[in-house]
């Protein structure tokens, strides 16, 4: 994969994740919200293939990816204050952004199933 075609690729992907996490905080319904939070995770999924493994990289997107399903998780409940969980999925994101930019884009694709695994467990 050439320079060029995989930041494109990279930036399509952030293209994508940014919409559906500002559509998860605006919350709706149960079903729709679910639908918003499997379509993060194959995002996040895709995007983190495009890296070279780093640790800080996997947990700020395991953090995200949690940040968000706690909302979808909380709709109906109510468990905590909303205000609270969207500051936390601010700065979930903020910290993802950040070692985003400092990450290694990987020069060959290669398997990265263990990754869909383990990171989106927690949520």
């Amino acid at each position: 994969m050439t320079e060029k075609s995989l930041t494109e690729a990279i930036e399509e992907k952030l293209n994508l994740i940014a919409p559906t996490l500002k559509a998860i905080q605006a919350g709706g319904e149960q079903a729709y919200l679910g639908d918003l939070q499997t379509l993060l995770r194959k995002n996040l999924a895709s995007l983190l293939a495009l890296f070279e493994r780093d640790p800080g990289l996997d947990a700020a997107t395991a953090d995200l990816y949690a940040a968000a399903a706690a909302i979808v998780k909380d709709v109906t409940t109510a468990s905590q204050p909303y205000a609270r969980k969207r500051r936390l999925l601010n700065e979930a994101q903020a910290r993802f952004e950040e070692r985003i930019a400092l990450a290694k884009p990987r020069e060959r694709r290669s398997s990265t199933s263990w990754r869909r695994n383990e990171l989106f467990v927690a949520a």
